[in-house]
């Protein structure tokens, strides 16, 4: 991905009816990733795509209603 970063780590949890989903990712050099600034373009970027107002690939962004 454009922020450079690999899942070290992925694990699926259940507790009774909820689902918890833990992903470790680590930077290319497979160091863990403490600047400030990176984890914030990091939590931006996970809540776009969350929200789905992240834009795809060819630039366009997904509607909110899909």
């Amino acid at each position: 991905s454009d922020l450079s970063l690999d899942i070290a780590s992925a694990h699926i949890t259940t507790f009774g009816e909820k689902v918890i989903d833990t992903f470790y990712v680590t930077d290319l050099t497979g160091q863990k990733v403490d600047s400030p600034t990176r984890m914030a373009a990091i939590k931006n970027r996970l809540v776009a795509v969350l929200e789905g107002t992240e834009p795809e690939r060819g630039g366009k962004a997904k509607a909110a209603a899909e």
